[in-house]
């Protein structure tokens, strides 16, 4: 049964446009190259996400890796204001995905810095159900206890979770901790992938507590009014023959309520239950 949508932040939910960040100091093909080569490709930079070492060490590695860039990587690291973009559709699809019923989450390697230098791109972690940045627990993905802290802290079942990101070594660590990890490349790609792991788990029926409860009551006025027609068959009198008719319409009655109750509260959640005619339909 799959209840959670687990989503990685960078290259899912947010454009980290680390080139175009880079392009607007102003600085030639073989400097990007020579920077790039400094910072983001080399292994220091995940040392950023987990949150140990200070901004100021983690400079002075940068620049230990290319002196000659001292300056420029001075200037770019100040602030990372405009490193990452929020997609346009990142919000809808998250407001939708709960509306669909899931509960969703983001495991993601963040530092403090783009944290605090880029929050008008990642403010919409507050509208989460939880979330789990490295920086926070002193570890990066694919480090498997990373994705324990996640299961810990919101109390989930790794069987019973989607995991999206878009770098596959990350993608094995989700699939290692017992999650059904995929790897990101496009939004479509992530439903289909997200409508085939439901599929192959059995689909799960979104009743609220409302509709199980009608649905119970509903079973057990049938059986009454089956038993109560049956006992009224066998008696010869008027009484009991108007009686048998006002049972036997309750009877045949009562389900079509029940059934157009449970039909009109998924559509006024968005959730798609048995009443849902599409219920009975093969996923093509």
């Amino acid at each position: 049964m799959i209840k959670n949508v687990v989503f990685d932040i960078g290259n899912v939910l947010v454009d980290f446009g680390w080139k175009p960040f880079f392009q607007k100091f102003n600085i030639t093909d073989e400097e990007l190259d020579r920077i790039a080569k400094a910072t983001v490709y080399a292994p220091i930079w995940n040392e950023i996400d987990r949150g140990v070492m200070s901004e100021e060490e983690i400079l002075d590695k940068f620049i230990e890796n290319d002196p000659g860039m001292e300056d420029k990587m001075r200037e770019m690291y100040a602030d990372f204001n405009g490193l990452l973009k929020l997609f346009e559709y990142t919000r809808g699809w998250i407001i939708d995905l709960k509306r669909r019923g899931y509960k969703v989450y983001c495991l993601s390697n963040m530092s403090f810095k783009a944290v605090r230098e880029c929050w008008d791109a990642l403010s919409f972690i507050e509208e989460l159900d939880g979330y789990i940045l490295s920086c926070d627990v002193k570890l990066t993905k694919p480090e498997p206890g990373i994705y324990e802290a996640l299961f810990k802290k919101y109390n989930l079942k790794p069987e019973e979770c989607v995991f999206f990101d878009d770098v596959q070594k990350n993608v094995d660590g989700g699939n290692k901790a017992g999650m059904h990890a995929c790897l990101f490349t496009s939004v479509k790609q992530a439903e289909e992938d997200l409508a085939r792991i439901v599929k192959e788990q059995g689909f799960t029926s979104s009743y609220t507590k409302g509709q199980r409860i009608a649905s119970i009551v509903c079973l057990c006025l049938i059986a009454v009014l089956f038993i109560a027609m049956i006992v009224l068959a066998g008696m010869k009198t008027p009484l009991a023959k108007t009686l048998f008719k006002v049972t036997l319409g309750a009877t045949l009655i009562l389900p079509i309520l029940t059934w157009i109750y449970i039909w009109l509260i998924g559509k006024l959640t968005h959730k798609r239950t048995i009443a849902d005619f599409k219920w009975f339909e093969n996923d093509k």
